[in-house]
């Protein structure tokens, strides 16, 4: 059995299956975009993960917290092995695909 026609048959029905997903929670989003966030709380350090959905020109859509974190949520279940806290990623809800896009610094960066 071809293993990579069996991943990407499993990728193509995630793919699908997101889209349906998101397309419920918002109509109109074409790309989610995930930047962790640290910030310095009442409870100390924490990571936030910011969700920016937007349109096929790239706009932001206007909707509500809720839907943010359904959005998220949608992402976490498909991809549960991102590192949602610590890389910045954008999913293109036409393709599927889930690209990484957290740049690495350079070493000598203090």
């Amino acid at each position: 059995m071809n293993r990579t026609r069996h991943n990407s048959a499993a990728e193509a029905v995630r793919a699908v299956m997101v889209a349906r997903d998101m397309r419920r929670i918002v109509g109109d989003v074409d790309s989610v975009t995930t930047t962790p966030v640290f910030i310095d709380g009442d409870h100390g350090p924490r990571t936030v993960v910011h969700v920016h959905l937007a349109d096929v020109l790239r706009l932001p859509l206007a909707v509500d917290a809720d839907t943010h974190r359904a959005a998220f949520a949608v992402l976490r279940r498909a991809y549960p092995r991102a590192q949602w806290s610590s890389d910045e990623y954008r999913y293109d809800v036409r393709t599927g695909r889930l690209l990484r896009i957290t740049l690495d610094a350079p070493a000598d960066v203090q």
